[in-house]
């Protein structure tokens, strides 16, 4: 149960991507006006459904051009990035540093009251786990890893405003995140879930880095108030969620039944560092390596976030099996249509 709270007028953006939209349903959901910026030629049909003011812009632009966008706003998300699909270091670092800058520069001109700025638990690299908001960001981030990379430079520039006074900063860092509106993981995974029969990396009941949308974005709500300004928070663990229960749910949303068989973990990691040595990368996730991939697949989820629920008051609303039965349901009538 929400509580309900006087209505903000808040400045969005990536809000056309996945995590966005979610932001953007669960502030309009609560009463809350949203300023949504959007690039020209984006889908825009989701947010005008919800009813949010969509401004057209680009975070490349000059930054007293978007703090005229920003302006009557209490508060800002900063949700837009690039994550993969090929781009060169130059086309993410654009966005993901320099949009960054230019989103927090126009949010201090326009007088906003506090910015929540989404970075990824990729900026703590190979660390060894747990890692959360507390943990120094010490880990190699790899020369591939291009989303880790930017993602760190971002958050140093959150920092930087932050503790300048200019304004006031919270970070929060999901893990892979899913739901409704997913055009990366939920449709490469789907794609798998379609065959007869679907290879389990392991025994399968490790419990994976793997959030749902809607229940991130409740957890960005809850710190527009502030109450985490200065701050680094996980929103990594929403409810736990093994590796079979990730293939099982989202079949099950599919209306698909494959046959499970898991594969011995020795042969996976082998697999992944034969992939490794002869250059081979994850199909759909061009940065990503075999290594990589196989860690991430096999280990325990890392990241722990009690942080989020004991200072932001983090609730996750939504069980993954009803998350997985939505997305896999979302998938289908895209596909329909």
């Amino acid at each position: 149960m929400r509580v309900v709270v006087e209505p903000w007028r808040v400045f969005l953006t990536g809000g056309t991507g996945l995590l966005g939209s979610h932001i953007a349903q669960h502030l309009r959901e609560d009463g809350h006006e949203v300023v949504a910026l959007h690039r020209p030629g984006s889908d825009t049909s989701f947010l005008r459904g919800l009813g949010c003011t969509l401004s057209e812009g680009d975070l490349g632009d000059d930054p007293d051009r978007l703090a005229s966008r920003i302006e009557g706003c209490l508060w800002a998300v900063h949700a837009a990035a690039r994550v993969y699909g090929g781009s060169s270091w130059s086309e993410v670092e654009e966005v993901n540093v320099g949009g960054t800058r230019n989103t927090l520069e126009a949010s201090a001109r326009a007088g906003v009251s506090h910015v929540v700025h989404i970075s990824s638990v990729a900026v703590y690299g190979q660390a060894a786990g747990p890692l959360d908001g507390t943990t120094p960001l010490d880990g190699t981030v790899g020369p591939d890893h291009l989303y880790g990379r930017s993602k760190r430079l971002a958050e140093t520039a959150a920092a930087e405003f932050h503790e300048s006074g200019r304004v006031e900063v919270t970070v929060v860092r999901p893990s892979v995140v899913y739901g409704e509106r997913d055009r990366l993981f939920g449709p490469n995974l789907a794609r798998l879930l379609r065959l007869p029969v679907v290879p389990v990396m392991g025994p399968g009941d490790n419990t994976v880095p793997v959030v749902y949308a809607g229940n991130v974005a409740a957890g960005v709500v809850g710190a527009l108030d502030g109450r985490g300004s200065g701050d680094v928070f996980n929103l990594a663990v929403d409810h736990p969620l093994t590796q079979r229960g990730l293939l099982e749910g989202l079949a099950r949303g599919l209306g698909r039944s494959p046959t499970l068989v898991s594969l011995p973990a020795v042969f996976v990691r082998m697999g992944g560092r034969l992939a490794d040595g002869a250059g081979l990368i994850v199909p759909g996730m061009r940065r990503m390596s075999g290594g990589r991939a196989a860690n991430l697949v096999l280990g325990e989820n890392p990241y722990p976030s009690q942080r989020a629920r004991d200072c932001l008051g983090w609730r996750p609303p939504v069980r993954h099996e009803t998350a997985l039965l939505r997305t896999g349901q979302w998938l289908l009538h895209q596909e329909a249509t």
